[in-house]
């Protein structure tokens, strides 16, 4: 745990890209994490729920990030990050949040589709980079969307999903 204050929830794959996003959010990041190598669906199910459980209602951003893997199933890991978010919404009710992903790798169309069915089914903002967009472009947009959040935005979004502000 980097600020157990923080508004940015970055589950972060790869070494590289964790050190970036870590430098970089500073203490807007909540976590600190590299949940690369590939992990199965159960175990990224599992790690997102918890994540969500802990974090997620003090959150103003998901902030996805990771380089151009190699040899993670991006479908997988996505689907199950979607289902564990979706999980918790309907466990806990809809929180305001702005999801913001960077990423490439194995079956990343197929994954970023199977995250942004999730999220417009559950009433919120997005932007996914691909695998082109430099990962210190991505990291200033999660930063600028907080900013975005913290003045005004979180109000803007609940009132869209219909929540008491």
């Amino acid at each position: 745990m980097i600020n157990p204050k923080g508004t940015i929830l970055a589950p972060t794959f790869g070494g590289g890209a964790n050190s970036l996003v870590t430098q970089a959010l500073g203490d807007e990041a909540i976590i600190s994490s590299d949940f690369g190598g590939n992990p199965p669906y159960e175990k990224m199910h599992d790690v997102a729920r918890i994540c969500f459980k802990y974090w997620l209602a003090q959150s103003n951003v998901l902030f996805i990030i990771g380089g151009k893997s190699n040899n993670t199933d991006i479908y997988e890991t996505f689907r199950a990050m979607a289902d564990a978010l979706r999980e918790h919404f309907g466990a806990h009710g809809p929180t305001p949040l702005y999801v913001v992903i960077g990423r490439g790798g194995p079956n990343l169309v197929r994954g970023m589709g199977a995250m942004r069915d999730t999220v417009e089914a559950l009433g919120l903002p997005y932007r996914f980079f691909g695998f082109d967009s430099a990962m210190s472009e991505v990291v200033n947009y999660a930063l600028a969307a907080d900013r975005w959040m913290k003045n005004g935005g979180r109000t803007q979004i609940a009132r869209a999903m219909h929540l008491s502000t």
